[in-house]
């Protein structure tokens, strides 16, 4: 059933104009088309199914130069910022611009680091503050961004009982980027431990949430669902596609 519904939707976004997606829909659109470029990468039989990778960059290169854009508003809240800056280092790592990056760079550490210091401070203590600190550390290195990424884990895992759906769904991402720094760091062999039973018991949650939500949209299909569910479905099928092949290998 998944499987026809993302292609349905697949098909629905490749016709939207990009002009008209809102712009809290964007981070959404471009981390979708991210899932469907590595399908077609990894498995380039999809390509009669989906565009070609090249086509997929240019839509990635299109959503990326709109998120620039955006920053160039000084009066978007911090977490705002944070969340878009993350959206251009992704991008990024997908079309190897290097002014996507200097402009992330720059933005960030205007972002943790005040006017005239140079230690790091956390401007709010969010999802997206978090997903900046690992991406940070993913690029520079500096060890400082990814202890206080480990101390917003941390944090978050000991209140996700206390979560909205749409929190744990947003510290879930933050989770899984930070997974990609937490084995390059020294922590204590308990504490990695703790992090993958916490991390397993808040990924079931985020299962069901997610299952409401595709269950909503098939009942009230609308544009604003529609883009919030292509990044949920493209994530889901590449999964598919890679616990498919794994089982066959073994």
């Amino acid at each position: 059933m998944e499987k026809n519904l993302f292609r349905e939707v697949y098909k629905q976004v490749c016709g939207l104009a990009l002009k008209d997606c809102p712009p809290s829909s964007l981070s959404g659109l471009l981390h979708g088309y991210l899932s469907v470029y590595s399908m077609v990468r990894v498995y380039p039989w999809l390509e009669d199914e989906f565009e070609g990778p090249w086509d997929i960059h240019e839509r990635v290169r299109e959503i990326a130069r709109m998120i620039q854009e955006l920053l160039k508003d000084g009066d978007i809240p911090v977490d705002t910022r944070a969340g878009y800056v993350v959206d251009l280092m992704d991008a990024y790592l997908l079309y190897s611009d290097m002014n996507f990056l200097d402009v992330a760079l720059d933005t960030a550490y205007a972002i943790l680091t005040p006017k005239g210091s140079e230690k790091m401070v956390l401007p709010c203590r969010t999802p997206n503050i978090c997903r900046l600190l690992c991406n940070c550390y993913y690029f520079t290195g500096e060890e400082e961004s990814g202890l206080l990424a480990r101390s917003l884990v941390t944090e978050a895992l000991g209140l996700s009982s206390k979560f909205s759906g749409e929190e744990l769904i947003a510290w879930w991402e933050a989770i899984r980027a930070y997974e990609s720094v937490i084995g390059e760091m020294e922590v204590p062999v308990e504490e990695k431990e703790r992090f993958v039973g916490e991390r397993t018991r808040l990924g079931v949650s985020v299962e069901q949430i997610e299952d409401e939500k595709i269950e909503n949209f098939q009942r009230n299909d609308s544009d604003i669902l529609q883009l919030e569910m292509f990044n949920v479905l493209a994530r889901r099928e590449f999964a598919v596609y890679n616990e498919f092949f794994i089982r066959r290998a073994n």
